[in-house]
């Protein structure tokens, strides 16, 4: 239970161990709790040497994943939503630069409303501008199945079940209907042992089916991340500004040969337009055509 991290009831000997178990299994970020009140864990609440203790995590290449709720906790998850507010505003003021996200809270759909979620991740994101996670009990929607839970945040911290009793095949369905909503999508919580072969497995199936991140392990290095393969443009679209410059001067070109007129040029760094003007007694008529295609008319009158 790295969510532990910042507890005041473990010492540094279990720090180190964590550290190094998340390193050996090949993780690059650690999950930590803002605050906390249940014993299963570690009690956590802000203390002043934080800032020390997350610059270290970033030295050694553990990248702070900040939960700002626990669940289990509640005479902290029963606090007015001012105070919460406040608290994620401390968080951010602090420790901003020092972590990768946020997620709301561990498991809301447990004691927070949609709509109570809704407002502490807006104001969140008036505050920074990293990306604010929900997390929720197992399946896509939590135990009450509203996916409303999600609607302003940034990523989905999936909990699928635990692959032991759901299996491969309904553990797919549910990776497969949080990424359909259109959202990144980090399988956070599927497996107790985050270092048996089928943990990694699953953790490789859920990169493979487009999850832009796991939490219980996984063999594979890329996670989310795919090789964007550009078509090439037609010849005559890669070399449409230069065919639309060159058939605009050979029309002004037949334009002043034919008839005589005067040909204007007005030039910038960024375009070009090109075109004739024929001079009357008080007025003068004339068009032009820019290196986008458009023909513009031009009229002057005098009096």
């Amino acid at each position: 239970m790295s969510l532990s991290y910042l507890s005041s009831s473990v010492n540094d000997a279990w720090r180190r161990k964590m550290e190094n178990k998340l390193l050996s299994l090949g993780d690059t970020h650690i999950y930590i709790y803002s605050q906390n009140e249940a014993d299963d864990v570690g009690k956590v609440s802000p203390q002043p040497d934080w800032e020390k203790r997350l610059d270290h995590l970033n030295n050694i290449g553990l990248r702070p994943i900040m939960w700002l709720m626990a669940d289990d906790s509640p005479s902290l998850s029963s606090r007015p939503l001012s105070a919460h507010k406040a608290h994620n505003a401390e968080m951010v003021r602090r420790f901003d630069d020092k972590v990768d996200a946020y997620v709301i809270g561990l498991e809301v759909d447990e004691y927070w409303s949609s709509s109570a979620v809704a407002a502490m991740i807006t104001h969140l994101k008036t505050l920074t501008d990293k990306p604010v996670a929900v997390h929720m009990t197992s399946k896509v929607g939590g135990h009450k199945k509203d996916i409303s839970y999600y609607e302003h945040a940034d990523i989905i911290f999936l909990q699928t079940g635990w692959v032991d009793e759901i299996g491969e095949k309904e553990f797919r369905k549910r990776v497969a209907e949080a990424i359909a909503l259109g959202k990144p999508v980090v399988v956070a919580e599927y497996s107790l042992s985050s270092d048996s072969a089928k943990a990694r497995r699953y953790g490789d199936i859920a990169c493979e089916m487009g999850a832009v991140g796991t939490g219980n392990g996984r063999n594979v290095t890329a996670c989310g991340q795919r090789e964007v393969v550009q078509k090439k443009k037609p010849w005559y679209q890669r070399y449409e500004r230069e065919i639309g410059v060159v058939g605009i001067a050979m029309a002004s070109a037949f334009a002043v040969s034919y008839w005589d007129l005067p040909l204007t040029l007005n030039a910038t760094e960024s375009s070009l337009q090109i075109g004739v003007t024929k001079d009357f007694e008080n007025s003068s008529v004339g068009v032009s055509l820019r290196d986008d295609g458009a023909v513009m008319g031009h009229y002057r009158f005098s009096f």
